[in-house]
């Protein structure tokens, strides 16, 4: 299993640049096509300019695609969809792919064309796809060596291991990870998590497994200093649900260290 078409979202931000380069690496061991797709808050703000930077943008994405053996396909903008919001013309983009690429929004960000700071959450929610969100600050060349998979049993934990399932094939580390408040609630989770290693086994996956009892600290500040301790390159985690929020989902994506891929 891997994927076949990997989306990428690129704009005028400085971030952008190095979020190709990272879907770039992820698209060439993964053996897929990767897809560029530029579009801003406000397309078209600065007309010619824009164009401009987007012209440019493409070729040296198509050069860098080339040198690296990668096959690469720039999106354009669907003419009637150039002014609902940013979220919906990239939600649309990724019906089409396996994955989506996209930068968590800075804290400073400002006004359009500048993405809007929800823009992981809408995404995570709407898409039917799988999120890779890339952190603001940090450098990330590559992702998937050590992959940490925060589990909590539901729909949305069980919809992003199995949408992680192809970069977890080629991890060399993988580790499940619970959280408990009581023994009781650890004795089940260990159990889960015995169930959910079982399972990566017949995808060929090894997955170490671990459950913390933790008090006096929220679930979202444990799980992102296991990530520190850990060295983890890559976090897979459920996201929230239309009908369930999840606050950690919500912690993690503003306070995110290394990219973090969600689905719900």
């Amino acid at each position: 299993m891997a994927y076949k078409n990997i989306l990428v979202h690129l704009d005028q931000t400085f971030r952008s640049a190095a979020r190709f380069d990272l879907a770039l690496d992820l698209a060439k061991r993964q053996q897929a096509c990767l897809s560029a797709f530029y579009a801003t808050s406000m397309p078209y703000l600065f007309q010619g300019a824009e164009k401009r930077l987007r012209d440019q943008v493409q070729a040296d994405c198509a050069k860098l695609a080339d040198q690296a053996g990668v096959e690469f396909a720039w999106v354009a903008e669907v003419e009637d969809m150039s002014h609902p919001p940013l979220s919906a013309r990239l939600n649309y983009q990724s019906f089409f792919a396996d994955l989506t690429l996209i930068g968590q929004p800075g804290a400073d960000a400002g006004p359009p064309p500048a993405p809007p700071r929800d823009l992981p959450e809408k995404m995570i929610l709407t898409s039917g796809r799988p999120v890779l969100t890339v952190p603001f600050a940090g450098n990330f060349q590559r992702i998937g060596s050590r992959v940490m998979v925060a589990w909590r049993s539901g729909r949305a934990s069980a919809r992003a291991v199995y949408d992680a399932l192809p970069i977890l094939a080629q991890a060399e580390t993988v580790i499940l990870l619970s959280f408990a408040i009581n023994k009781a609630d650890r004795q089940q989770s260990e159990t889960t998590l015995k169930n959910l290693a079982r399972f990566l086994a017949q995808h060929g996956i090894k997955a170490e497994t671990e459950v913390r009892l933790i008090s006096g600290i929220g679930f979202g500040d444990a799980l992102l200093n296991r990530v520190a301790e850990e060295g983890i390159d890559l976090l897979v985690a459920g996201g929230a649900l239309p009908s369930a929020p999840a606050p950690m989902a919500g912690q993690l994506l503003k306070e995110m260290t290394v990219p973090v891929l969600m689905s719900s």
